[in-house]
């Protein structure tokens, strides 16, 4: 680059100008998923992801901000993942270990919010005070 008191030329202030202009205020802009072009297939299928993930933690106002990232976290692996699937039934090559390091990544995210290990039971058959028993014997146990 020229020393600062030589005179630019018109192609570097042009180049200096479209650098500029991917800035605000003098710093790089951030991208997030919330600001991504949602029209794509993967982010809308991200999205869904997110927003089902959320549901079975119990709703975004239960989540912290690191579950939330974590959750955010998930659901990219797991459409980076389905697309690897899809590729590779197509017939076409995809990188093994980016997919098994994705899987193992999703897994361990998924097993740190206990979404794994959630699921409904059927308590219809109990009367209330069944219930109650039966929620206070196995906290008793835990």
């Amino acid at each position: 680059m020229a020393p600062p008191s030589a005179p630019q030329t018109t192609t570097q202030r042009a180049k200096r100008r479209r650098r500029d202009s991917r800035r605000s205020h003098g710093k790089a802009r951030l991208l997030t998923l919330d600001r991504l072009d949602k029209r794509t297939a993967a982010a809308q299928r991200a999205l869904a992801l997110v927003r089902s993930f959320t549901a079975s933690l119990g709703g975004a106002e239960r989540l912290s901000e690191g579950a939330r990232q974590l959750v955010q976290r998930c659901a990219v692996l797991g459409t980076f993942i389905e697309a690897c699937e899809v590729r590779w039934l197509q017939g076409q090559p995809i990188e093994l270990l980016d997919y098994l390091a994705a899987v193992n990544a999703q897994r361990r995210i998924i097993e740190d919010l206990g979404a794994a290990a959630r699921q409904a039971r059927d308590i219809t058959d109990l009367t209330p005070l069944e219930y109650a028993k039966r929620r206070d014997a196995e906290a008793a146990a835990t």
